[in-house]
């Protein structure tokens, strides 16, 4: 790991006012310690749960909903047709009883949403049967669920003390084996994956290999409405050349499936003029029928406001909002944040601006650093507020309740402001005087 300077504006030790050429560097400690390879059974057993259920069970419907889009696009053909989507998926996953209210229905509640980046991303799945390709995605899940478990260690300072035994195992296995993240497996859905893909990212950033970080950090695009403040993280966190190269590829990864799937790159336009309409003809994406949606205009909606289904331009005026207030709380402190808040407040925002379910909210894993040094520096307070927020969103409240219509949504942004308002360098406490 290449030596950081100890006035870094990420260790927390930095001016207190952020310069022209200052910038956030990575400073993340993995090494655990003896024993430390433990950290990685839970990410194992989750893999092994994977190719189980590959193996045993027909599972992973979102799964197979992405390689037959890539499969389609792949062969020069759009993939944004809902209905032949439907239809594939149906073969696989029949309704058990079809004359069911079609809310209840997945078939009729389906679709590929996926940008043209995604053809390309899900190409390796696409291009074997889908017998292989359930087991690719369980050895997937193992080494993304490997990349999780580091996250506790994640910006550790070289003088902070670890947690020696059990203690230190107890975290790596709450954030990969817990009932949200399984239900996740189960599904097929591709948060673990891209939560697994910023954790080694950050790894490979520490350790000055950006082209790797990089290309791990465009994965999680598949999905970019929850992605897009990678990019401020990234110019924070080592630079604006790695997110002028982080976008600069998501753009051309996008271009380059636009071309394979509809022979230019204008086939792009297809996909955003799609989108809109697409996207919300599946109940499960309408913010005034799912309580599961973790946006502010869910919260709206429950709280007896008006209906707002959040469009690509809402989504980005949420971001600038959201950076707006994250700029004025840095500047109210007068001081740069630490690399574990800022990570903090890049997936908080995550989960509040964009209208996404309930799956996104394991991208909250990646503030755990910042809960960590809270605890560390003797803010339990602030600590205990924190886990208990990102603790309720593992627990699987029963969706159709309205005593619980709330509280997704309520707690994505009680956390947020908690990190907004939160210490932006949690540092211990100086020890009283001594007694006269």
């Amino acid at each position: 790991m290449p030596d950081v300077p100890a006035d870094s504006p990420a260790s927390g030790n930095g001016p207190t006012r952020p310069g022209p050429d200052e910038k956030g560097t990575d400073t993340s400690r993995t090494d655990t310690g003896p024993g430390g390879g433990l950290r990685f059974v839970p990410a194992v057993l989750l893999g092994a749960l994977g190719l189980y259920l590959a193996l045993a069970t027909n599972n992973f419907p979102d799964l197979f909903i992405y390689r037959a889009g890539a499969a389609i696009g792949l062969r020069g053909e759009s993939p944004y047709d809902l209905a032949r989507i439907r239809e594939l998926a149906a073969a696989q996953f029949p309704d058990e009883n079809p004359e069911a209210p079609g809310e209840n229905s997945f078939v009729r509640n389906c679709g590929y949403f996926l940008p043209p980046l995604a053809i390309l991303t899900f190409t390796p799945f696409a291009l074997v049967p889908w017998s292989a390709a359930k087991v690719a995605w369980g050895v997937a899940l193992g080494f993304a669920a490997a990349g999780i478990v580091t996250i506790p260690d994640l910006f550790r300072r070289s003088d902070a003390p670890v947690r020696p035994g059990s203690r230190g195992l107890v975290v790596p296995f709450l954030l990969v084996l817990n009932p949200f993240v399984l239900a996740i497996t189960f599904v097929g859905q591709v948060t673990i994956v891209s939560v697994g893909c910023v954790a080694a990212g950050l790894w490979c950033f520490a350790r000055n290999r950006p082209a790797l970080g990089v290309l791990l950090w465009a994965v999680p695009f598949v999905k970019p409405h929850v992605a897009l403040p990678l990019i401020p993280l990234a110019w924070y966190l080592c630079g604006w050349k790695r997110a002028l190269a982080l976008a600069a590829l998501v753009a051309g990864l996008n271009l380059i499936g636009a071309t394979v799937a509809g022979g230019s790159p204008l086939f792009l336009k297809d996909y955003l003029d799609y989108l809109p309409t697409g996207h919300k003809a599946v109940r499960y994406n309408q913010a005034e029928l799912n309580p599961q949606i973790t946006s502010w205009n869910r919260l709206l909606v429950s709280l007896g406001g008006p209906v707002v289904e959040l469009t690509a331009a809402a989504t980005l005026a949420g971001y600038l909002a959201w950076g707006g207030l994250v700029l004025g709380r840095c500047r109210a402190a007068g001081q740069l944040p630490s690399a574990g808040w800022a990570c903090a407040a890049a997936v908080a925002g995550a989960t509040v601006c964009a209208q996404v379910l309930a799956y996104e909210m394991l991208t909250l894993a990646i503030a755990v650093p910042w809960v960590r040094d809270l605890f560390a520096a003797g803010r339990r307070g602030w600590g205990t507020a924190a886990v208990l927020l990102l603790a309720v969103q593992t627990v699987p409240f029963d969706s159709a309740s309205p005593v619980f219509d709330y509280y997704r949504p309520g707690g994505a942004l009680a956390l947020a402001l908690l990190v907004l308002l939160g210490p932006l360098n949690p540092e211990p406490r100086p020890a009283p005087p001594p007694a006269p």
